[in-house]
């Protein structure tokens, strides 16, 4: 079945050559949030990005005197269906499409779940359809994955009354059969209460399963590759003259290879860090870890002080960090196929 869109998509390679069909966009999460309790600060937040898993470690620490009760919240990416472009959604048949987990001080939290869903037709406001589709009971995650069998449960003029009125349009699939295709865009976030005892240390652990974006072959790396498709590259992941001669070599390399078996690609990670549980100033100190996953993989990405930490990672520490901007790495996979 086909994934649609997000609205919060990395599209890192965009403006480069189109070398083949099969990119896809990925949805650039980030970290929890904390509302307005500027006495909690965020003593230290340790980041780790890989392919597999991203999981952030927020140590928290109440200065005061008298306990805090704060709500915690992972604001979760916009989806939006549309039906024109590919994106990978790591569980779309589930609200929890990301696979979040929470920790608290090593124990397990249960969060409450918070979605809306709006529709946007030729530039006018959103309209909220939420208790619309509720009522229906269409699952408010706009892929079809989560909704094809809902849909059909839809008399086939409900069906026309929903395309008529912009919420679905319908596609067909590679087999020949018809799918109707959500159109909203779902808004959703997960948070609990959190009581910070007064003069102590609150560990709070979140991990996901993040959305990846790929292209199946190379483009940084071409030969033909001209200075303003490599443009992207050098600001989005700083892709610097010793990386983009390591790329060029993993081209020639795919290139010289007869038998095809040798086929490397291109993956995108994006993180959107904000500065102490968003926005309750800088973080104090701050870790970033990112894993590659296989030791013949290339990455990049932007960073102070990077070094060397393993066969697959590459840390760099802060301290009294305020993010600048996401955090955006590419991978080129040296893939083999037998």
């Amino acid at each position: 079945m086909r994934t649609l869109s997000l609205a919060l998509a990395l599209l890192a390679a965009a403006s480069g050559p189109v070398r083949s069909d099969g990119r896809m966009a990925a949805l650039a999460a980030g970290g929890l949030t904390l509302d307005a309790t500027g006495a909690v600060t965020l003593v230290a937040e340790d980041l780790y990005l890989s392919e597999a898993r991203v999981r952030v470690d927020y140590r928290f620490r109440n200065p005061t005197g008298a306990a805090i009760a704060a709500t915690i919240a992972f604001p979760m990416p916009d989806i939006a269906g549309d039906p024109d472009r590919s994106v990978s959604i790591p569980d779309p048949s589930r609200d929890n499409f990301l696979r979040l987990e929470t920790l608290v001080d090593g124990r397990p939290v249960e969060p409450h779940l918070e979605q809306r869903a709006f529709l946007g037709r030729d530039g006018q406001p959103p309209r909220e359809i939420t208790d619309l589709l509720r009522s229906l009971s269409i699952p408010l995650v706009p892929t079809v994955e989560a909704t094809e069998a809902a849909l059909r449960r839809l008399s086939e003029d409900r069906r026309r009354i929903l395309a008529e009125a912009g919420m679905l349009t319908r596609q067909v699939h590679a087999d020949g059969t018809l799918a109707d295709v959500p159109l909203w865009t779902l808004r959703s976030r997960f948070w609990h209460r959190q009581v910070f005892p007064a003069g102590r240390e609150v560990v709070v652990r979140q991990s996901y399963v993040p959305s990846l974006g790929s292209r199946p072959d190379l483009a940084f790396g071409a030969p033909d590759l001209d200075p303003a498709e490599r443009a992207p590259y050098e600001a989005r992941f700083c892709a610097d003259p010793a990386f983009a001669r390591a790329a060029q070599a993993l081209y020639r390399r795919a290139s010289a290879d007869g038998s095809r078996s040798f086929h490397p690609s291109e993956r995108y990670l994006s993180y959107a860090i904000a500065s102490g549980a968003g926005g309750n100033g800088p973080i104090g100190a701050f870790r970033l870890t990112v894993d590659k996953g296989d030791p013949a993989s290339l990455v990049s990405f932007c960073g102070r002080n990077v070094r060397k930490t393993g066969p697959t990672t590459l840390e760099m520490e802060a301290t009294d960090y305020t993010p600048e901007r996401p955090i955006d790495v590419l991978l080129l996979k040296p893939t083999t196929h037998d």
